[in-house]
């Protein structure tokens, strides 16, 4: 497999959902998807504590 992910991790994936951070790095990787982590871990910046209240 190119991902280099067992077969069964990726059934677990499929059936629940869960999977292993190293996994789905290895997945993301192979689909080249790595830069879609980028959004995931950006910091958006607050300029008040009233801007982080509005946005929830």
């Amino acid at each position: 497999m190119k991902a280099d992910v067992s077969y069964g991790s990726i059934k677990r994936f499929e059936r629940t959902g869960e999977i292993s951070l190293s996994s789905l790095i290895k997945i993301a990787f192979a689909l080249g998807l790595e830069k879609d982590f980028d959004l995931l871990f950006s910091k958006k910046g607050y300029s008040s504590i009233q801007e982080v209240i509005d946005e929830q």
